[in-house]
């Protein structure tokens, strides 16, 4: 959404005042809103170092996780309940249909 002429003229009026009171305050807001140097918002090379740092520890953390979890033993199996026999494979004679 793009300003009028004069909400334009009002914001750089505003802006200039408070280059002049507070200089500290102005460069630290200049910088803080992440225009480049053609007054477009994008990435600074600070941002991107940061985004590329994290991207890095998210991947590494999902290696290990990935890596956890397939080299996990599997689960044992529980024996029945005691008092239970565990019933054993019968086995068929030959040449019984």
């Amino acid at each position: 959404m793009s300003l009028r002429e004069n909400e334009r003229r009002i914001l750089a009026e505003i802006e200039q005042r408070l280059g002049e009171e507070d200089p500290r305050l102005a460069r630290h807001l200049a910088d803080f809103g992440g225009a480049d140097q053609d007054g477009e918002p994008g990435f600074s090379g600070t941002k991107a170092f940061a985004w590329l740092v994290c991207g890095l520890i998210a991947l590494v953390l999902f290696a290990m996780l990935t890596a956890l979890y397939f080299s996990a033993p599997a689960p044992a199996r529980t024996p029945p309940p005691s008092g239970q026999q565990q019933s054993a494979p019968q086995e068929v004679p030959a040449g019984t249909p």
